[in-house]
This record gives C-alpha cells, structure tokens and sequence, in this order.
C-alpha cells in the first residue's frame, strides 16, 4: 500500500509542470512524508505483535500452570493409592506368614 502511494506520488510529482529545483524538493518533502507514514506503521505493527506475543505468552504460562497442578494432584492421588495398597498387601504378607509360623 505504501509503495502504491510512493509510485502515485512519484508519477504526479514527475507529470506537474514545474522547475527540476521545485520537482526534487517535491520528491524530497513526499519521501520523507511516506518514510514517516512507513515508520508510524512499522511502530504499530511491532506494538500489536508484542501486545500479541504477551498475550499469547501469558496463557500458555497459565495453562502450563494448571497442567502442572493438575498432574501434580494425579501423582499425589496414585501415590496415596499406591502406598495405601502396599501398606495392605505388606500387613497380609506378615499375617500370612505368622499364622502360617502358628501351625
């Protein structure tokens, strides 16, 4: 788009009937315009690609975190199950083998 407008500019600039001193300062005054017009975009841009980038960032931390949690619960849930059941299987063991050394 803005090298639509530079070459739309550039042609009206070179078509006008005016001295080569006045057309060069005309080239000169637009190109300096569209290089301002070219920086404010580019700024725009990079701000809405970093406001993006945070956003972006922000929720994968926050859904990292509770991905987290939630194995962290998981984890603990089958480590209780998992000692509660060896606690059981331990104390059948022992049984198993008193009466077994009662007989």
């Amino acid at each position: 788009m803005v090298a639509g407008a530079a070459l739309g500019t550039l042609v009206g600039v070179l078509v006008a009937p005016n001295s080569g001193r006045k057309t060069r300062k005309k080239i000169k005054a637009k190109t300096r315009d569209l290089k301002e017009q070219a920086k404010h975009k580019y700024e725009e841009v990079a701000d809405k690609v970093k406001e993006e980038y945070d956003h972006v960032s922000s929720s994968i931390s926050e859904t990292a975190g509770h991905v987290a949690d939630k194995v962290s619960d998981e984890f603990d849930k089958y480590k209780d199950q998992i000692s509660a059941k060896t606690a059981e299987e331990t104390k059948a063991i022992k049984d198993a083998v008193k009466d077994q050394k009662e007989k």
